[in-house]
C-alpha cells in the first residue's frame, strides 16, 4: 500500500540529521513543524473522527487505514515536519487494557471503571486478551506493514500514571484515595507505570520497524522516544506530585532514550522546577490551555526552560513564531505551527524564518 506523500526523496536524510541534531543541541536554529494541506476539501468526509475507537471492531485493519490515505497524501510536510500515522484511541487508552471501559466519541473518548469496590482489592495488570490491546496491535501492526518505510508509525496515546488511575477509580474517588490511602495510591502507582513499561516495549518492538520513532505528538526520535504526561497533576499539590508523579516520570525517563513532558496548561506550573530537575527528562513541551494567552506570551516561561538546559516544544500560530524568534534563540527549540496555512502561506512562512535566521548569524 504505497503512498504518494508530499516528501521530498531526500526528507527522511534531513529529518534524521536535523531532528538527531536538536536532541544533541547541535542544531543553531529552531526546528519548524508545518503541514499544510492541500486541497483541503480532499481531506474532511472520511477524516471526521480520527479516533479509531468509533470503528468497528469487526472492520479489518487494511480496510480502516485506507479511510486514512486521502489525508495523509494531501498534507504537504514543510520545514521539518515528517509523514507519521498516530494509531489515536483516546488519551490513556492503558486504562481499558487493565478492564477500564472505553466510550468512544466522534471527537473524544471517555473511560469509565470496570469495576468498583474496596481500593485494596484493585490491582492493575495488562490483560492481554483484552480487545481493545489486541485492537491497537492490529492496527499498529498493519500501519507498520503498509507503511513503515514511508512513514513514522507512532505510540498510541498512553497516559500518565495517574490520568490511567484516574480511568480506572474515577477522578474524584482517586483524589479522596490519595489523602484517604496513601498507601495504597504507592502501590497502585507502582503497577501502573509496570503495566505502561510493558505496552511501551510490546509498541516499540512494532513501531521500530518504521521510519524512527513518534508517539501522539509532533515530536521525531532515532530510537525509544516518548511524550509523557500527567493531567492530573493539574489537581494536586507539588507534595503529591512529588510522591506519586516524579518517580513514575523518573522510571520512564530512564527507560527512555527521548524522553520528553507534556506540561498542560498553568496548574502544572508548580511540578515545573522537580521537572526540570530530572536529569534524564530531554524538554518540556509547554501548553497554555484552553483561555490562556498563547506560546508568545510565555517568553519568561520558555527563557526558564531554555536556561535550565532543557529543550523547549511549543504550539504557536506562524507570526507567534515569528514573535519568539525576535526575542530568544531559536537553539533548542521546536515551533509546532498550529494554524491552517495554504501551501503558498506555508513556504512564504518557512522563507520569513529563514531570512531571519541569516540575519541572527
Amino acid at each position: 500500500m504505497s503512498l504518494n506523500l508530499n516528501f521530498p526523496e531526500s526528507g527522511w536524510e534531513s529529518t534524521i540529521l536535523n531532528w538527531s541534531a536538536w536532541w544533541a543541541s547541535e542544531l543553531e536554529r529552531a526546528l519548524v513543524i508545518l503541514e499544510c494541506i492541500e486541497p483541503p476539501d480532499e481531506v474532511a468526509p472520511h477524516y471526521a473522527s480520527t479516533f479509531l475507537g468509533n470503528y468497528a471492531p469487526e472492520i479489518p485493519a487494511d480496510e480502516l487505514l485506507d479511510l486514512f490515505v486521502p489525508r495523509l497524501e494531501a498534507v504537504h510536510y514543510l520545514g521539518d515536519a515528517f509523514p507519521r500515522f498516530w494509531p489515536n484511541f483516546g488519551p490513556g487508552i492503558v486504562a481499558a487494557f487493565a478492564g477500564a471501559r472505553l466510550h468512544a466519541f466522534q471527537d473524544t473518548t471517555w473511560f469509565s471503571p470496570g469495576s468498583g469496590g474496596v481500593i485494596s482489592k484493585l490491582h492493575i495488570s495488562l490483560l492481554v486478551d483484552n480487545p481493545w490491546w489486541q485492537r491497537v496491535k492490529a492496527i499498529t501492526m498493519a500501519a507498520v506493514e503498509h507503511w513503515g518505510d514511508q512513514l513514522s508509525i507512532g505510540f498510541t496515546d498512553l497516559g500518565g500514571n495517574l490520568d490511567i488511575l484516574a480511568h480506572l477509580r474515577g477522578t474524584e474517588q482517586l483524589l479522596l484515595d490519595m489523602v484517604d490511602y496513601p498507601e495504597q495510591i504507592d502501590r497502585l502507582v507502582h503497577e501502573t507505570i509496570q503495566l505502561w513499561l510493558e505496552c511501551y516495549e510490546a509498541l516499540y518492538a512494532l513501531t521500530s520497524l518504521g521510519c524512527g520513532i513518534t508517539c501522539w505528538g509532533p515530536c521525531w526520535s532515532p530510537r525509544r522516544g516518548y511524550l509523557l504526561q500527567s493531567d492530573f497533576s493539574y489537581m494536586i499539590s507539588p507534595h503529591m506530585f512529588e510522591r506519586y508523579v516524579l518517580p513514575d516520570l523518573s522510571a520512564c525517563c530512564e527507560a527512555l532514550d527521548y524522553a520528553f513532558y507534556h506540561l498542560d496548561g498553568k496548574g502544572q506550573l508548580p511540578h515545573l522546577d522537580m521537572l526540570l530537575g530530572l536529569e534524564h527528562l530531554r524538554g518540556i513541551q509547554w501548553v497554555p490551555g484552553d483561555g490562556q494567552p498563547q506560546a508568545e506570551h510565555w517568553l519568561p516561561l520558555i527563557k526558564r526552560i531554555r536556561q535550565s538546559g532543557k529543550l523547549c516544544q511549543v504550539y504557536v500560530s506562524a507570526q507567534g513564531a515569528l514573535s519568539i524568534l525576535r526575542e530568544i534563540n531559536g537553539k533548542g527549540l521546536a515551533l509546532v505551527i498550529n494554524e491552517t496555512l495554504t501551501l503558498e502561506q506555508g513556504k512564504a512562512f518557512l522563507n520569513e524564518i529563514r531570512l531571519m535566521e541569516k540575519d541572527h548569524l
